[in-house]
């Protein structure tokens, strides 16, 4: 059985840095300016300039049913860097920013479950087709929300084949208990392997 392995004279060459410090790792490489170090980070590591810490939430459901969102995201202590820059070309105070996870697939494909959404807290009033994080009976739902009128509320799944859409009226809003937490403002997906 052959194995077709590349030489490390070749590898070098194309990395453009010296072989012997590829195989031992002593000396130096020749020409290291191109490659740049991957910098790692935990909780020691101090922030950025332009760096700010939200509060990363693995599971958001404490959102609805009572609880006070702002007594979670003060204890709450996982956490996630983003670019202030990012904050302020959106308008999003930083304390009104945080992340979730996402679960279930009543938006897939634009949230696959276990995405990671970030809501701007700031952001309640529903402007017709944007995708909100919302409480509704007691229950965390990422939705696309449309104003009827009267002030009615129509709720629409991007999976409308499973989950087809709901429309509640003022007072059906009262009777179900839907919260408006936040805009969903970006979605993050990992692929996994």
């Amino acid at each position: 059985m052959h194995s077709h392995f590349v030489p490390l004279k070749q590898i070098a060459k194309l990395l453009n840095v010296d072989d012997g410090w590829l195989l031992t790792g002593k000396g130096s490489p020749n020409n290291p300016t191109h490659l740049t170090p991957v910098t790692t980070w935990d909780d020691s590591t101090p922030l950025d300039e332009d760096e700010v810490e939200i509060p990363f939430f693995k599971d958001f459901s404490f959102a609805c049913g009572g609880g006070s969102i702002g007594e979670a995201i003060a204890n709450e202590t996982r956490k996630l860097r983003m670019s202030k820059a990012t904050l302020r070309n959106l308008s999003i105070m930083k304390e009104n920013a945080v992340a979730a996870t996402a679960i279930g697939d009543s938006m897939s494909p634009t949230i696959k479950d276990g995405d990671t959404i970030h809501v701007d807290l700031g952001r309640k009033n529903i402007k017709d087709g944007k995708i909100f994080a919302i409480c509704i009976g007691g229950l965390f739902y990422c939705k696309r929300l449309y104003n009827l009128p009267l002030g009615g509320v129509r709720i629409v799944s991007d999976n409308s084949v499973e989950f087809p859409e709901i429309q509640l009226s003022a007072q059906e809003i009262i009777d179900q208990q839907l919260e408006v937490i936040g805009w969903v403002w970006q979605i993050s997906s990992l692929e996994s392997w």
